[in-house]
């Protein structure tokens, strides 16, 4: 083939064209990466712009190097198209030390396989110790392939896999072949996850450590030889690695996480969350593991449980080495005078650094440095902490940094944490110069309103009072029922039920925003279950078009927010597509979650739950079916059951209005726990009335996939053929003729006498006679009057 058409980066040359030759360029050997130098306002990860906003300062130019042409010409080699070998920062950031061999990672699947057979399952005896033995060779096989197993993307989980098997030795055994390298560990995709468990395990084993309970191996080691480090050792070596280089570790996305989790192994009494992939929404897991990793680990059936069927004990009072106790402040107390206020107010609006200054701000409170001038409190609130201290009596003004995180996904979390942490005189300074006044508007802002829940978990009853108005006096709140923003009346709900006041104005505030008319009060629970205003419901049932909103609201709308909320509502429906709910037929209205969450929270308010009730009770049956049956709504019905600030008799009263329909719930799905939940809950008369309408229908239930339990808690088929046994033992009660019963005394063994010159052979006949039984005895009563016949019939 002429050289002119040899295909050269994709691009064929015609037969007429004639390509010049390049001219050869002297190749200079290097071994520099041309890569953009970071400015130094990247100390944090923070992106220099965004610093520089936030610290006032003009936005520094671009310094992004574009490859030249000659770089990009050798990347792909001479004109014959070769490869470039070499090998290159991305080989290098991947895999940091080193490729693992491909029979050592064949050799690690088939160790994957044996695990996912035996996690979780108990062993005894023999096959546990077949189990220690392989775990022994497993570990000998990993000697010298520790780090490079961290690090590769195949390996790392089967590590993660193993960890949780492994006891303190084994541990320890890990944690020190890691080194000095923990650093480059917890800056890895994959290192980090590997380090995350590694710790999580390594808290417990301090916890043994501090009660002086050791491996066997501890007393066995040669110490002339040189001995394993303790896991207090452990962590003290680790400690002093990362501490320099703490404030660039904390903004990192595969670093950050793991610190954290340091941060809280070093905090007495403190829960840490779980490593089983299904206890992702344990308290605490989501400062330390991201949705991405939880989802991961769920992927691929990680279950954090030990082979040999040991399960940790989740100790609440966990306890940590009097080395490490003070080494949590001490880092504290580092990062702040390592980092200014704009990198922490860079931070907060970050999306790794906002967990990390969440987590600080805690801490903060808990060793009672919050109130203190200069504080990390103090820095976030812009100043707030030193105003109250030095002007108590002048009114704060709103700061535009704080301003700036209600409007943010991102920022809402720290603000969040700041009203849930801060001391009481705090509070009530952000409550009145970041919400006062601006109620109505941040009740319904797509991300503000959570952060308006959140202070009203805090509030008194001026407060709520105060928060019930403004609500009102924007568009009488129906705009947070037409775009399904109930935060904040599901807050207030709650905060009712604790402080026993303001729940008819609460209730009043839900009459407002469905637009309730008096004399429609009983269409409250349809109309909360659907999350419709009251014009909007009759539509739907009626099959007519929504009507339109006469009065436009007058409030400004932070247009941006919106359409930041509703791309992401969009983004998430097309995620989310295979798992979509079926959409309603025609006519049909499904319940939702978050107007049965507000339906289950009235339940509990005792002053005005009679209502709720009669609304229930005033529905029709078809309509209570389907609440029943649904596996939204049917809580609400384990709410009237459960709560007791429900009346007896509006139990009861639900119990006969289902009195016909026990046999369609006892056979659904979900009705048949809602029938489960009414029987825990009945008395005895209303559990036998509940039986006997089941009776006719045994043989039906007991084909049916969700009945069969039922039948068999309720024991119908004794109920049919010895009621007075079902009432003793079902119920409880005993028969009134049972104290009459004579409970015959038990048959003493009878010794068989022998008379006086008795031979043995008519001994032991008298012994056969006395061994008969009550059957020997009939049949020869009957032979008897057999022979008796015989005789006469022969005279």
């Amino acid at each position: 083939m002429p050289k002119e058409q040899v295909r050269k980066r994709g691009r064929r040359v015609r037969k007429g064209d004639v390509q010049n030759e390049p001219e050869s360029v002297p190749e200079v050997p290097t071994t520099e990466i041309d890569e953009p130098v970071p400015s130094s306002s990247t100390a944090t990860g923070i992106h220099p712009s965004r610093a520089a906003f936030l610290a006032g300062q003009p936005i520094p130019p671009s310094q992004t190097q574009e490859p030249s042409g000659e770089q990009e010409g050798e990347a792909y080699g001479e004109g014959e198209g070769a490869a470039d070998w070499t090998r290159g920062s991305r080989i290098d950031s991947e895999f940091p030390f080193g490729v693992l061999d491909p029979d050592v990672k064949a050799y690690f699947r088939n160790v994957e396989e044996q695990i996912k057979d035996w996690e979780g399952v108990n062993t005894e005896g023999e096959e546990r110790e077949d189990r220690q033995l392989f775990l022994t060779s497993v570990l000998s096989e990993l000697r010298s392939h520790e780090l490079p197993t961290s690090t590769d993307p195949e390996t790392s989980i089967i590590l993660e896999r193993l960890l949780p098997s492994l006891n303190d030795w084994g541990r320890r055994v890990i944690g020190d072949s890691f080194g000095d390298k923990w650093e480059e560990l917890i800056r890895h995709r994959f290192g980090s996850h590997v380090v995350q468990t590694w710790l999580t395990l390594a808290a417990s084993t301090l916890d043994r450590e501090t009660k002086n309970i050791y491996p066997s191996q501890q007393s066995k080691q040669d110490t002339s030889k040189g001995s394993l480090p303790k896991m207090t050792e452990l962590f003290l070596n680790i400690i002093d690695q990362l501490l320099p280089s703490f404030p660039q570790l904390l903004s990192s996305p595969h670093s950050a996480p793991p610190l954290r989790l340091l941060l809280l192994i070093l905090t007495p009494n403190r829960a840490l969350p779980s490593l089983e992939s299904s206890d992702s929404s344990q308290s605490g897991s989501g400062l330390i593991r991201s949705k991405r990793s939880n989802k991961f680990r769920k992927n691929q059936d990680v279950k954090g449980k030990s082979i040999l069927g040991d399960e940790e004990q989740k100790d609440t009072k966990r306890k940590v080495p009097q080395e490490l106790i003070g080494y949590r402040k001490k880092i504290r107390n580092e990062l702040m005078s390592k980092l200014g206020e704009a990198e922490w107010k860079a931070m907060g609006v970050d999306t790794v650094g906002s967990a990390t200054v969440q987590l600080l701000l805690e801490f903060e409170v808990e060793d009672g440095d919050a109130e203190k001038e200069g504080s990390l409190f103090d820095i976030i609130t812009e100043g707030l902490i030193t105003q109250i201290k030095q002007s108590p009596n002048t009114k704060p003004e709103a700061q535009p940094y704080l301003s700036t995180l209600l409007q943010t996904q991102t920022g809402t979390r720290l603000f969040e944490s700041l009203l849930s942490l801060a001391p009481e005189p705090v509070f009530k300074a952000l409550w009145s110069a970041y919400f006062v006044g601006k109620l109505g508007k941040l009740a319904g802002h797509p991300y503000a309103n959570f952060v308006t829940a959140k202070g009203v978990s805090r509030l008194d009853k001026e407060g709520i009072e105060g928060l019930i108005v403004e609500v009102k006096g924007n568009s009488g709140g129906r705009g947070l029922i037409k775009a399904a923003r109930t935060s904040v009346l599901q807050a207030l709900v709650d905060r009712s039920v604790v402080l026993e006041e303001c729940q008819k104005s609460v209730l009043e505030l839900l009459y407002s925003c469905l637009e309730l008319p008096e004399d429609k009060r009983s269409d409250l629970v349809p109309c909360l279950m659907a999350l419709k205003t009251y014009p909007m419901y009759q539509a739907l049932l009626i099959g007519s078009s929504a009507p339109e909103d006469e009065t436009p609201a007058t409030e400004d709308v932070d247009k941006e927010a919106e359409d930041t909320a509703a791309a992401y509502a969009r983004r998430s429906a097309w995620e989310n597509r295979r798992t979509a709910k079926p959409k309603a037929a025609e006519g049909e209205i499904l319940p939702n979650m978050q107007g049965c969450l507000i339906l289950q929270g009235m339940v509990g308010m005792g002053q005005v739950n009679s209502i709720v009730l009669e609304s229930l009770i005033a529905q029709p049956l078809p309509t209570l079916l389907t609440y029943a049956k649904s596996p939204i709504s049917s809580h609400l019905f384990d709410k009237v059951f459960t709560n007791p600030a429900v009346p007896p008799k509006y139990r009861r009263k639900v119990m006969m209005l289902f009195m016909e329909s026990w046999r369609e719930l006892v056979e659904d799905r979900i009705g048949s726990r809602v029938v489960d939940t009414v029987w825990d809950k009945a008395d005895g008369y209303m559990k036998e009335k509940i039986a006997r309408t089941l009776i006719s229908h045994i043989v039906v239930l007991g084909q049916s996939q969700y009945a069969k339990y039922f039948m068999k808690k309720a024991e119908l088929s004794l109920l049919s053929r010895r009621p007075d046994e079902w009432r003793e033992k079902i119920v409880g009660v005993k028969h009134h003729f049972a104290h009459q019963k004579v409970t015959p005394a038990p048959a003493q063994p009878q010794v068989p006498i022998q008379v006086e010159g008795e031979s043995e052979v008519e001994n032991k006949k008298r012994k056969k006679e006395d061994k008969k039984d009550e059957i020997d005895l009939l049949f020869d009563g009957v032979e008897g009057k057999k022979k008796k016949k015989s005789k006469k019939n022969k005279e």
